[in-house]
């Protein structure tokens, strides 16, 4: 797969995972949620070896851990600050201790109150209390630009060193990720002082994590590991080498040579390009998004929905899997529901919905939007071509396939589908600021189907075309039903009263196409078994095993076991 995605979480709206149950008075104690997380791969207690990862083509390494900068190097989220919590990505519901042991809700859910794990330090020997959670969460509280979940904090006070209560305005059970998961707890004796928490180049962490930032050079990054971290047997590899590519030809090469241990990089013909040359390589491979076309909501042709319906179409879904991916990209459904994660909530009678393909029918589709074929074969109307340009970073050797193969499929349909290759900071500053007719993306990356859909199509607080959009929407989508029924979905803590919601998300979104789904995203994870073991897998998956993920990055790095030499 592609390796873009690798700076995702950093525009996640709210990336939470709901919490089902229908109680007012919900806890959550260390023995009901340790069997989630606890993943037993080794029985060492020192750590050993040296694991080479890298992350995708993401430019030289920052030197930022500051976990509120968008230019965060990736290890900051879980690797060197760590919540309270780990939600497991890749297997919804799974929650485990991390720097809290236990949660319980009460007043209707506009209070949790947390129990702290004992005896953790931070890596500069100062101990991590109370105090220090009670801190992160007034700094979030108190600054608008760092509330980057919407949280709507109240007051939020300690009782005693291990133990504190944070309260809401209003009803919060479906911001529990975003709370307890997606929350990096901070030092306060260090950040206190900090002026600008936002800007603040942050190239010297003190963190509770498993890992120290050892150096940041050029294009590789090493971690080493925190030879005081409190959970025993972890880490188990003692170095984390991060190397930087400028696209998938370099980084395939480098994992098929053996230079890499663990990457997330797409190889064409995987099982001859890379199992084949060596017994001990693997695939972990568990679904965690979709791709998409994502057209411009607020601007342009793509607003019209008669020339999104045309383009999904003429689109050959199935050949583009077999061309691209071998077959292995499976068919997504009009109803963008990511199977099988979130069976539970996609309507039964939508079930066997399948999107169609024909060339005739986008023909009529554009000729009924008083289009008309022109003498160069393409639709026309008011004297111009119907040209619409789609972007893609020039180094995603997939995704760039892929359009080719959809430009073709275009323009049997009269459409004249440019494909635009740019570089990484490029389409991440277009993606932003809406600077685009069309762009290839996927989304996903959450065990909470509400997430998934608030990501998309929650059209609050999006900024106008030109404006920075840190949250997810990137295409502007706006549509009053659709936000209501994620404030409805928010508010019920039970999967039986979110449904009907739900269905109702899921047949607009089959009708209006906000964004156009190709297929499910690829997301194997390619692991050097010659060098490393015990990576998370489809029947343990203890974790995402992406490497772009986090904090399930933070959670597979100290789980992973070094192959001795």
């Amino acid at each position: 797969m592609h390796n873009f995605i690798n700076y995702v979480k950093k525009h996640i709206k709210k990336p939470a995972i709901l919490l089902l149950t229908s109680g007012v008075v919900i806890t959550q104690t260390i023995g009901m949620i340790s069997q989630a997380g606890a993943v037993q791969l080794s029985t060492q207690t020192s750590s050993q070896g040296v694991v080479t990862v890298t992350t995708g083509a993401a430019g030289t390494f920052a030197d930022d851990f500051n976990p509120f900068s968008p230019n965060a190097e990736d290890p900051s989220h879980g690797m060197i600050y760590e919540p309270l919590f780990f939600f497991d990505t890749a297997d919804a519901g799974k929650i485990s201790p991390w720097l809290g042991t236990s949660y319980a809700w009460s007043n209707h859910g506009k209070t949790i109150t947390f129990e702290l794990r004992h005896g953790v330090e931070w890596t500069d020997k100062k101990p991590f209390t109370s105090a220090d959670v009670v801190f992160t969460f007034d700094l979030i509280k108190n600054n608008k630009a760092l509330n980057q979940y919407g949280l709507p904090l109240g007051k939020i006070s300690a009782e005693g060193p291990y133990k504190v209560v944070v309260n809401f305005t209003k009803s919060s059970y479906a911001d529990l990720n975003y709370i307890a998961g997606l929350t990096y707890i901070l030092p306060q004796h260090i950040w206190q002082s900090i002026k600008n928490p936002q800007t603040f180049q942050d190239t010297k962490p003190v963190g509770t994590g498993a890992y120290e930032v050892s150096s940041v050079s050029g294009d590789v990054m090493t971690l080493t590991a925190n030879p005081n971290y409190y959970m025993a047997g972890m880490p188990k590899v003692k170095t984390y080498r991060f190397e930087s590519f400028n696209g998938n030809t370099s980084s395939d090469l480098a994992i098929e040579s053996g230079q890499l241990d663990w990457a997330g990089s797409y190889i064409p013909n995987i099982g001859k390009n890379y199992l084949s040359k060596n017994p001990k390589f693997s695939i972990s491979d568990i679904p965690l998004s979709i791709a998409y076309l994502v057209p411009n909501m607020a601007k342009g042709i793509t607003t019209n929905y008669k020339i999104r319906e045309a383009i999904s179409e003429a689109i050959n879904r199935p050949f583009v899997s077999k061309t691209v991916y071998n077959g292995y990209a499976n068919q997504t459904n009009p109803e963008s529901v990511l199977l099988p994660n979130f069976k539970e909530i996609l309507n039964p009678a939508l079930k066997n919905d399948k999107f169609t393909y024909s060339v005739q029918k986008a023909k009529s589709i554009l000729e009924s939007a008083g289009y008309k074929m022109g003498s160069n074969g393409y639709f026309e109307k008011n004297g111009q071509t119907l040209t619409v340009t789609c972007k893609v970073v020039s180094g995603y050797t997939d995704y760039v396939q892929d359009l080719d193969i959809i430009a073709s499929e275009e323009k049997s349909a009269g459409i004249n589908f440019v494909v635009q290759g740019v570089s990484y900071a490029e389409f991440t500053s277009d993606q932003d600021t809406g600077n685009f007719q069309l762009l290839i993306d996927n989304f996903g990356y959450t065990p909470s189907p509400y997430v998934f859909f608030n990501n998309l199509l929650n059209g609050n607080d999006i900024p106008p075309i030109g404006k920075i959009d840190t949250a997810g929407d990137f295409g502007r989508y706006n549509n009053p039903t659709i936000d209501s029924l994620l404030s409805r979905i928010e508010a019920a803590p039970s999967v039986a009263q979110q449904k009907s919601s739900f269905y109702q998300i899921e047949s607009t979104f089959a009708k209006t196409l906000p964004l156009i789904p190709i297929f499910d995203q690829q997301d194997e994870q390619e692991f050097n078994g010659a060098a490393v073991t015990g990576e998370p897998t489809l029947s343990n998956p203890y974790a995402a095993s992406a490497v772009y993920i986090s904090p399930d990055l933070g959670w597979v790095a100290m789980h992973l076991v070094p192959v001795a030499k």
